[in-house]
């Protein structure tokens, strides 16, 4: 394969050079690391420099902006996160405005209170059906910019951790006439640009800094990304700027040889790649057999367009949950989901994904899914219990239910005795909790500690979230509402980690 930055350090070993030099192992296979470190250097000799590169990282940086149509291609050793602020810093100034989908990943946010900017948030409709942020509209976006005119720079998630793909180009027709750049975090997304069965890249589609993460969807180390400029809005120097800024002064050549190596790898393996394609049609086509679990797709999403490679499995109405669905896969059958939430689980697959890989998964599934339709089965005479729950609840002002009585049917169901999944909710809307303040202007002020269910009504000091995906439920300076407080309730019911709490303890801000 050409892959200049990998052959390169393939010589090294034949070279025989003494290295007084970093890194402190000096190449030396010392038993713990399979021998990689024979590859592991610093900027030496004839090697390049990533910060100035004009060899054989040029030349690999070249061959990714052939690939991928770009003005300009960069190698991140800091993962996306990197990619995001570097690409904010590049457009953006202390005290601008900027316009971002409320369900961007927390570096987004970070890269806010970093330049002290004004946050502007554009809202995707959830899915009442499977609880999943849909693609973010063009005339979402187009109401804030009327509202907004100053905003300097948009910034979407497409696709989005459950695959949810955006009309790019649409957007992008929206902010034109700003004149202001669209920044896509295409995190999840290094792989579409590669086959006919995804979605068109956001770097096909009009935007102007697309950011990607090599190590989510390609055979490539993690921590690896890329970021792409697409148009002459912004310009390299500014890119550059900021990355000398963010991006660290000693870069791991594993890590860029490893970005090389997966691009290179999916451009030139079509045959593995075409496998790869049929395996993930195969186990869709299956997954049409299921009884009670849902494999979402782009037409049960009601979405611009859906990345097929993500598999989430959706458990609403299963009589588990999301967390339950996760142990079962782990437990039973030794299956590591990527991600579950509170009524799905998200397996992510790749070119490297065998054949044998997804049977396992498909005899796992469609297991659990007959156990579903089994348990549903049985517990008719409490779904009645619970219906007739439901009609008192209308017709009363107020129904206490004590759970814990054993004279009153139990609203809850049990898969093995770890978890406890409660009835899920109808119909709820999604509410956002709204901005008090910016986040940034909630430093160095006072703040207390108070019990979650305490808490409403008070201002976040603290990000709340559940990673992954790493998207808050409360950013600094947010209303804590009775909704959010439910809802991280419910995800602490379940047994989640969110992070930002403490004992079901949250910091507020103490004078608002």
């Amino acid at each position: 394969m050409n892959t200049p930055i990998y052959n390169k350090l393939r010589e090294l070993e034949s070279e025989k050079r003494i290295p007084f030099h970093m890194p402190g192992h000096k190449r030396a296979d010392f038993g713990a690391f399979f021998g990689v470190e024979k590859m592991d250097i610093t900027e030496i000799t004839d090697y390049d420099n990533l910060h100035e590169p004009e060899g054989i990282i040029r030349e690999s940086m070249n061959l990714v902006k052939d690939i991928f149509k770009s003005k300009e291609s960069w190698y991140l050793v800091g993962g996306s996160t990197l990619g995001i602020l570097v690409s904010i810093s590049s457009v953006c100034r202390q005290g601008d405005k900027i316009l971002i989908g409320r369900n961007c990943h927390k570096a987004v946010y970070n890269c806010i209170r970093l330049l002290q900017l004004e946050a502007v948030y554009c809202y995707a409709d959830v899915s009442a059906e499977y609880d999943i942020c849909e693609d973010m509209k063009p005339e979402a976006v187009a109401r804030e910019l009327r509202a907004n005119p100053d905003i300097k720079a948009v910034v979407l998630t497409s696709p989005t951790y459950e695959g949810v793909v955006s009309d790019i180009a649409g957007i992008k027709e929206v902010t034109r006439p700003y004149g202001i750049p669209l920044i896509v975090d295409e995190a999840h997304g290094a792989h579409l640009i590669f086959h006919e069965y995804f979605p068109d890249s956001a770097a096909q589609c009009g935007a102007d800094l697309v950011i990607q993460s090599t190590h989510k969807t390609l055979p490539s180390f993690t921590q690896t990304a890329v970021l792409h400029l697409c148009s002459d809005i912004v310009t390299k120097e500014q890119v550059e700027e900021s990355i000398d800024i963010y991006e660290t002064s000693s870069p791991s050549y594993l890590l860029m040889a490893s970005a090389e190596y997966g691009i290179m790898y999916m451009k030139e393996n079509q045959g593995q790649l075409a496998k790869y394609v049929d395996n993930l049609k195969n186990f869709r086509r299956k997954c049409e057999q299921l009884k009670k679990i849902s494999l979402l797709n782009q037409k049960k999403l009601n979405c611009f367009a859906y990345d097929n490679g993500k598999l989430v499995f959706s458990v609403k109405g299963c009589g588990i949950n999301g967390k339950e669905l996760f142990q079962l896969l782990y437990e039973k059958y030794h299956i590591e989901l990527e991600m579950e939430n509170l009524t799905y689980g998200i397996a992510m697959t790749s070119i490297c994904d065998k054949k044998e890989d997804f049977d396992e998964l498909w005899k796992a599934i469609s297991e659990i899914d007959k156990m579903c339709e089994e348990k549903e089965k049985k517990n008719r005479s409490l779904n009645k219990a619970v219906n007739e729950i439901k009609i008192a609840i209308q017709n009363q002002d107020k129904v206490e239910i004590e759970i814990c009585d054993k004279n009153k049917p139990k609203i809850e169901t049990k898969i093995h005795n770890h978890y406890k999944v409660i009835q899920e909710k109808e119909n709820e809307q999604t509410i956002y909790p709204p901005k008090i303040i910016e986040s940034w202007q909630c430093r160095g002020k006072a703040m207390e500690t108070v019990e979650l269910a305490d808490s409403t009504g008070r201002v976040s000091g603290k990000y709340v979230m559940i990673y992954p995906p790493g998207v808050p439920i409360l950013v600094p300076g947010e209303k804590i509402l009775k909704e959010t407080v439910e809802n991280i309730s419910q995800y602490l019911y379940n047994g989640y980690n969110v992070l930002g709490l403490s004992c079901n303890k949250i910091i507020v801000l103490k004078d608002l």
